[in-house]
């Protein structure tokens, strides 16, 4: 086969064109530093190099977000302790309410220590984010959660919902706790019954808040406890029931009643109270199932029980089986906020594991790229060096066989 002297010129040429190129691409990854800039670089590298650069953008995004959890739950939580060092020393201010001997004035000066720690913890219960976002209204962080409505009563404004932050690809935390949980839901009484005394009470008998000693008998209903006279002149105790109906004695029979006695223990339908002092007949409490009060409500009734007249036997002690049952309430808030305030801890805990598992993909990532998309600056030049001397060889080559002719050798 002929090779005419057209071929060997378009050969030499396209060997040269290619080199040049390779020189070209080197060059510019000494430029650039990047080892694949383009698609047709390397095709199957620039297809990973884009998706390690979305995951890298993507992390980065998550690590933003746990970094707006964290603060989100950090301020809740210092919310709730302030809350919880106001609760402990309302505590405090019933045991001192406890105290017989204190007088009206001083009692007068714990109810309005009292109001004051309300009005903070309302104004806690209203805090605002960083943002002006209310902390505790759920969905609706625009309105305040916890006002005053015409009578008197504090209601909640906001509503259930909790919000939730995406900190990892697969996990979800929540950023807030709903204010009704925190404040609205606090069980009066012992959290199963709740003991009141009646108002027109004229001895000095007082009731402890009681508890259920037998969850299996335990019958829910309202019970009165009533103090009478029998026919011998003694002061007897008698429970009667609005839907179990006679209960102390079953018979209903004045006679059949038991005894009074101070200090005694009082146990029917699973519950046991303890009654103390001396009551008249005609005095009656009242057990009733445990419903749901505010804690600010609870307060308010800390603060008009201290008001109370408090001179007599019979004053002091209408006031006695209040604070019973305000002690008990006090308690049950500060074990709910202090639960949520744990639960806090564990969800701050979920958001370092996960900034630390996103750092992690981060920098494998980061190294992953680096090794896919930039370039070896000694090897690189290496190479550029060995292909620009066989690209000067190539172009030497090219100058002396477009030189040569067969006329030379005639």
């Amino acid at each position: 086969m002929r090779i005419s002297t057209n071929q060997i010129y378009q050969n030499g040429l396209s060997s040269l064109l290619a080199q040049q190129e390779r020189v070209t691409n080197l060059q510019e990854q000494l430029a650039t530093g990047l080892k694949v800039k383009y698609a047709s670089d390397d095709p199957i590298s620039f297809t990973q190099i884009d998706w390690m650069n979305q995951r890298i953008s993507t992390t980065e995004l998550l690590q933003k977000n746990c970094m707006n959890a964290s603060n989100a739950l950090n301020l809740e939580e210092s919310v709730l302790s302030n809350c919880v060092s106001n609760l402990q020393r309302l505590r405090q201010i019933q045991v001192e309410a406890g105290d017989g001997s204190k007088s009206e004035i001083q009692r007068q000066a714990l109810a309005t220590e009292a109001r004051d720690i309300l009005t903070q913890i309302q104004a806690f219960a209203n805090s605002k984010d960083n943002d002006g976002n209310y902390l505790f209204a759920g969905a609706q962080t625009g309105t305040m959660p916890f006002s005053l409505d015409a009578t008197g009563q504090y209601i909640y404004n906001g509503d259930s919902t909790q919000r939730f932050q995406l900190i990892a690809p697969s996990l979800q935390i929540a950023i807030n706790d709903v204010g009704d949980e925190i404040f609205m839901r606090i069980p009066d009484g012992n959290g199963d019954f709740s003991v009141s005394a009646t108002a027109a009470n004229q001895g000095t008998g007082t009731m402890t808040t009681g508890a259920v000693t037998d969850s299996s008998a335990y019958i829910a209903d309202d019970y009165t406890v009533n103090f009478a006279t029998n026919s011998a002149g003694q002061l007897v105790v008698m429970v009667s029931g609005a839907a179990t109906g006679t209960v102390i004695p079953s018979s209903g029979i004045v006679d059949d009643a038991p005894l009074y006695q101070m200090g005694m223990s009082l146990s029917f339908n699973g519950l046991t109270v303890e009654v103390s002092g001396m009551p008249q007949a005609g005095d009656s409490f009242q057990i009733k199932p445990s419903e749901n009060t505010s804690l600010f409500a609870t307060i308010q009734d800390m603060v008009n029980n201290l008001n109370l007249p408090f001179t007599t036997a019979v004053e002091k002690a209408a006031t006695v089986t209040e604070n019973n049952q305000l002690m008990a309430q006090i308690d049950s808030a500060l074990k709910n906020i202090t639960n949520i305030i744990s639960n806090l801890g564990s969800r701050s805990n979920q958001v370092v594991s996960a900034q630390e598992s996103n750092q992690d993909m981060i920098d494998a990532s980061t190294i992953t790229l680096k090794y896919l998309s930039e370039a070896e600056p000694t090897m690189v030049a290496t190479q550029f060096n060995l292909q620009l001397v066989s690209l000067q060889a190539a172009q030497q080559s090219f100058v002396r066989v477009q030189n040569l002719t067969v006329f030379n050798y005639l």
